[in-house]
């Protein structure tokens, strides 16, 4: 089969986090002495859409729009150190806490390995939050690696971390399997010459995922379909 492994994305792909990120960032904003008005801007609405590229841009982003600001406001700017220090706090005590395993996934996952795909997990998280959570919700075990944002010089869509993470698997690009739910994971999936499927659910900064092109749209990861999968990439379909 030409497929031979996959790299599949966390946030919204494996697990829905935005509870985590909720809760993180209202005591991050806390932290700083916001007025509780700035502090309910952040709305679950509002990181849904934001949610995808980083930690830094993350709260840069949040600072902006619980202050009115532009997210490269020198205000922002200066208080950012000290957001990622308390953010950082409050993620690795409430890390998982508020984040549910999307159906299927655990399914999923075991069917790709007993099938003997290699797996890897590639997020922008953080990489010692992305294992507390995989471990956490009993998803560890099923990755040979687990890349974080801070693994590599570039994060997502950058095709770097893709690229990187196939030199660990061993595999080609094209033949490599990138599973996500955004057209963050696709840009990187395309730039890097691997071939995507996307899930149906997920944080796609607000736009229909149906609008990204990939190899496959699912409604699951237990609908990954690997034979099939393996045919219409050798197609090119």
């Amino acid at each position: 089969m030409p497929l031979q492994a996959a790299i599949i994305d966390l946030d919204g792909t494996m697990v829905d986090t935005l509870g985590d990120f909720v809760v993180v960032l209202h005591h991050t904003l806390a932290d700083l002495n916001c007025h509780p008005v700035e502090v309910a801007r952040v709305s679950r609405a509002f990181i849904e859409q934001t949610v995808g590229k980083g930690t830094e841009d993350l709260l840069r982003k949040t600072l902006a729009h619980a202050w009115g600001l532009l997210d490269d406001d020198a205000e922002v700017l200066a208080q950012l150190p000290q957001a990622l220090a308390r953010y950082k706090h409050h993620y690795e005590r409430l890390n998982g806490q508020n984040a549910q395993v999307y159906p299927g996934v655990a399914t999923g996952l075991a069917r790709l390995s007993e099938l003997g795909v290699p797996l890897a997990c590639l997020t922008n998280k953080p990489s010692a939050f992305a294992e507390q959570l995989l471990t956490l919700k009993g998803l560890r075990g099923y990755f040979r690696h687990v890349f974080g944002g801070d693994a590599f010089e570039c994060k997502k869509p950058d095709p770097l971390p893709l690229l990187k993470t196939c030199e660990a698997l061993g595999t080609e690009p094209a033949r490599t399997l990138m599973v996500g739910d955004s057209s963050n994971d696709a840009q990187a999936a395309r730039a890097a010459g691997c071939p995507v499927a996307l899930v149906r659910y997920g944080y796609n900064h607000g736009h229909p995922i149906e609008e990204v092109p990939a190899l496959v749209h699912v409604d699951s990861l237990e609908a990954l379909d690997w034979p099939a999968l393996s045919l219409a990439a050798d197609s090119g379909t």
